[in-house]
């Protein structure tokens, strides 16, 4: 275990962090993750993230929020919210600031290493409906 002190920082890394270290009474049988990516969240220096970390974070005792994540893009991170289920983009922005505004951030790594099965998706033009008369719009 790993602690990051620093100011308003206050972090701690579970290295090899297995599903039932999650403080969450049942963990998702189909988490899973899109890449395998790492990033350093906007404006820290420290910690370096992984796609299939879970993210903790803890004010006043009590637990704001639990997220695996589950992918980087361009405007910010892919988390999948434990508690309520379903993945949603967060800002990157959104997603740092809470590390300064939670009493403690607690980081799982590499809980999830399965990444998301895609199945062969084929087009199929004969499913498009027209009307019989087309209009411009």
């Amino acid at each position: 275990m790993e602690r990051i002190r620093d100011g308003r920082l206050d972090i701690t890394i579970h290295s090899n962090a297995e599903k039932t270290d999650i403080p969450v009474n049942q963990f998702p049988d189909d988490a899973r993750i899109a890449s395998e990516t790492s990033f350093v969240p906007k404006n820290l220096d420290r910690p370096k993230l992984y796609t299939g970390d879970i993210i903790v974070g803890v004010t006043d005792g009590e637990i704001t929020f639990a997220e695996l994540i589950y992918d980087t893009v361009d405007d910010g991170v892919l988390v999948d919210k434990l508690d309520e289920g379903g993945i949603s983009l967060m800002a990157d922005a959104q997603f740092s600031r809470r590390f300064y505004q939670s009493d403690e951030i607690h980081i799982y790594e590499d809980v999830v290493d399965k990444l998301a099965e895609r199945t062969e998706i084929e087009l199929d033009e004969s499913k498009i409906e027209r009307s019989e008369t087309q209009r411009a719009r």
